[in-house]
């Protein structure tokens, strides 16, 4: 980490190995936060039990603690499960959250009514309402000051991804609700904090939902933020690197910008110190693997009393770890399921787009609802005819998220099939493998349009989600509709083997 000491508005930099440090600091602050958790209610039972730890230990210290969510708790239209996860944030004292798209997945209407109990402060400040909004529209401020027992003046602001029309499946869920585009949030947001700065706080933290990419840009053109949670790009920022997540306002003050992936999988204990012009002069930045910490017992009751004990279906041995970038890895479990599919639909290949999978599973005794945490979008299977052609077409626009800045789309998952990118994002290899395991090259370079498959994959890709527009397939020509997601065929699959199992990748995609 940078040691860095403030002896005027652009500080000097030393390099030491205890974090960014002035002693003269007088207020410590401790921030225990997480973003995109994405309905993943297992990872909440854990996140419940650091939290608790977390704030045992600011106790201690003196420091005043805060616990923030930078959005998209809830995803998908499950109302069980986002009831449950609302009973988290409640149950866990989040101070303030900002709302992602996800938050919408279930129409702002119903989000506002999950929310309505909860003591959370919701923060919008580039979200516009609709007269016949009213419930959301009390519930959510544009910002907000805090005290904590010290005292202290903290100002908080959130905003919503200037993007949330294109990350809706229908637009009309938002029931008439706009987000400012990037260009007039940038505006309002130095307004928002030049009235909490003439209103005598000088420590102010942005919960953002934009994107670490539009993050750093705030971070450089707004004066006076000292702290920007991030979210929505589901980056992984460990510790404090100066010029990466450690930025410099238009004044030459120090900005952190935080993220901790996505899923749950990671959370962030920001540890801070401030002088009394409220200019940041110590910051220490852990990010904890969730695992780390067992879940809760009394919130894992409070879930089970809302969805039900969920049904044990196996016992997980082994399993490779998930990639911290599991939109441009082989994923394990991703191998896992769509091999489950491929032998319960009986297909010759499976397609799985990499963002479809939210989480893993951890090991020991597994059961229907962990396995369903991993898709919470509930996207239908279809089986279709795929031509050669639109096979290799798809497999080469998702190669090249590994040179996209945002690694989007991400890489296609497969089973029954094995192929070698390099790492400018190009196909070089593709194989298509039979039921009796015999290997069959696909020329890449001349793909034959009248070679058919049986495919099988979702409805989002069927309807060309994510820019697909080879894979999408009218109703006339879907082969067959299913009424069931991935979790099914996976459920039914570990029903069926050996316990306890294992998952392993077996590198069936290459980089090279």
């Amino acid at each position: 980490m940078n040691v860095v000491s403030m002896h005027s508005a652009q500080p000097t930099k030393t390099v030491n190995s205890g974090g960014f440090k002035n002693p003269k600091s007088s207020v410590k602050t401790s921030i225990f936060y997480f973003n995109d958790l994405h309905g993943q209610i297992p990872k909440m039972q854990r996140l419940y039990s650091a939290g608790e730890q977390a704030e045992y230990i600011a106790k201690q210290t003196g420091a005043d603690f805060f616990k923030f969510s930078s959005g998209d708790t809830f995803i998908g239209s499950d109302e069980k499960r986002n009831k449950a996860a609302a009973s988290f944030l409640k149950m866990s004292e989040v101070d303030a959250q900002t709302l992602g798209n996800h938050e919408f997945d279930i129409t702002a209407s119903i989000c506002a009514d999950l929310l309505k109990d909860t003591k959370t402060k919701i923060l919008g400040m580039n979200m516009n309402f609709p007269d016949n909004i009213s419930e959301m529209s009390k519930k959510v401020m544009r910002s907000t000051i805090v005290s904590d027992k010290s005292g202290q003046q903290y100002g908080l602001i959130g905003v919503q991804p200037s993007d949330m029309q294109k990350r809706l499946k229908k637009p009309e869920i938002l029931e008439g609700i706009t987000i400012d585009d990037k260009e007039q949030t940038l505006v309002e947001l130095q307004q928002e904090v030049d009235k909490l700065r003439q209103q005598g706080v000088n420590k102010v933290i942005l919960l953002s939902h934009e994107g670490n990419e539009t993050e750093r840009e705030i971070a450089q053109k707004i004066s006076g933020i000292d702290i920007i949670l991030g979210g929505h790009s589901h980056d992984l920022i460990e510790g404090v690197k100066d010029g990466e997540n450690l930025l410099y306002s238009p004044t030459g003050e120090p900005v952190l910008i935080t993220q901790a992936g996505r899923d749950g999988n990671y959370f962030g204990l920001l540890n801070l110190e401030f002088n009394d012009l409220g200019q940041i002069t110590y910051i220490q930045n852990n990010v904890t693997d969730t695992n780390h910490f067992a879940p809760n017992l009394v919130m894992s009751k409070t879930i089970d009393s809302i969805m039900g004990e969920s049904p044990k279906i196996g016992t997980l041995g082994y399993a490779d770890p998930i990639p911290k970038n599991n939109l441009v890895e082989e994923n394990p479990w991703a191998d896992f399921v769509a091999d489950a599919v491929k032998k319960d639909l009986d297909a010759d290949i499976v397609l799985i787009n990499s963002a479809n999978f939210r989480g893993s599973v951890d090991t020991g005794t597994v059961t229907e609802r962990d396995i369903s945490s991993i898709f919470p979008f509930n996207n239908k299977l279809r089986r279709v005819s795929l031509s050669e052609k639109d096979l290799v077409d798809a497999i080469n626009m998702c190669a090249k998220s590994l040179v996209a800045h945002n690694s989007k789309p991400g890489i296609m998952q497969v089973s029954g099939l094995n192929y070698t990118m390099n790492r400018n994002g190009e196909l070089v290899e593709l194989n298509f493998i039979d039921k009796q395991g015999q290997v069959h090259p696909i020329n890449v370079n001349n793909p034959d349009p009248n070679k058919k498959y049986n495919a099988v994959y979702d409805e989002f890709l069927v309807g060309g989600g994510d820019g697909l527009d080879m894979l999408k397939k009218e109703p006339s020509e879907i082969l067959e509709n299913y009424h069931f997601d991935k979790d099914k065929c996976t459920i039914d699959y570990i029903k069926s083997i050996s316990q306890p199992f294992e998952v392993r990748k077996d590198n069936r995609i290459c980089i090279i």
